[in-house]
């Protein structure tokens, strides 16, 4: 027997000039409004995720390096182009 697919319903109101541009992009698509709607939210999420796991790897970063602002990183810079390092 296959996976039953668990659902829950989410009702929004959009302004009308939104919908108009949801509709108009899912049928250009070829989408339901329901699976743009989906992929958009789902998008969203991954990409909320991946820049919170960049700041989170920055901020562990900064506090490794002992980084206290944007110049400590511009000096950073300048010492490793003028040793011929770009990695």
């Amino acid at each position: 027997m296959g996976e039953v697919i668990k659902r829950r319903i989410l009702n929004i109101s959009l302004p009308v000039t939104l919908y108009k541009e949801l509709e108009e992009m899912a049928t250009e698509k070829a989408k339901t409004k329901a699976e743009f709607a989906r992929e958009a939210i789902t998008r969203y999420i991954d990409s909320e995720k991946r820049w919170s796991y960049i700041r989170k790897w920055g901020q562990a970063s900064a506090r490794q390096l002992q980084l206290k602002n944007e110049k400590d990183i511009e000096t950073i810079i300048h010492d490793l182009r003028k040793e011929g390092r770009n990695d």
